[in-house]
C-alpha cells in the first residue's frame, strides 16, 4: 500500500504538470520554467510521502551529497549526449567500431572506480582498516 500511496502522490504532480506544460504550449520560456518546478515539486512530495509512509528519512532525495552527484550525472549525461551524436554523424562501418570503444572506456573507467564491479581484495587485505 506504500507504493501505491508514494505512486499516487508523484503521479498527481506529473499530472498537474503535464496539464500546466500543455497550458503553455507555444512559450519555450515558461514551459521550461514550470517543467523545473514540477520537477522539484515532485521531487519535495516523493520525500514527503516518504517520511509520512515509511516512516523513514528519505535519503536518496537528501541534499547531502547532491552537489557531487549532480555533477557526475551531468558529466556522464553530456558525455553519452555526445557520444550518441557523434556516431550517429559518423555511420557507415565506422560507427559501430567507435560505439564499440566508447563503450569499451565507459565500462573502463566504471570498473576502475569501482562503480561497476565491486573490487576483488588482495591477499591478506582485511574488510577492517586500521588507521
Amino acid at each position: 500500500m506504500r507504493l501505491v500511496k508514494q505512486l499516487v502522490a508523484v503521479a498527481a504532480v506529473a499530472f498537474a504538470g503535464n496539464a500546466l506544460a500543455g497550458a503553455m504550449s507555444g512559450n519555450a520560456f515558461f514551459t521550461l520554467f514550470f517543467g523545473l518546478g514540477m520537477a522539484v515539486l515532485a521531487v519535495y512530495v516523493y520525500g514527503r510521502v516518504v517520511r509520512w509512509t515509511e516512516k523513514r528519512e528519505p535519503v536518496e532525495v537528501a541534499l547531502e551529497g547532491a552537489r557531487g552527484a549532480l555533477g557526475r550525472g551531468v558529466l556522464i549525461g553530456v558525455a553519452m549526449f555526445v557520444a550518441v551524436i557523434l556516431n550517429g554523424h559518423e555511420g557507415g562501418p565506422y560507427a559501430v567500431v567507435f560505439g564499440l570503444l566508447l563503450t569499451g572506456v565507459f565500462l573502463y573507467v566504471a570498473r576502475k572506480r569501482g562503480n561497476l564491479v565491486p573490487r576483488r581484495r588482495r591477499t591478506g587485505e582485511t574488510l577492517v582498516r586500521t588507521p
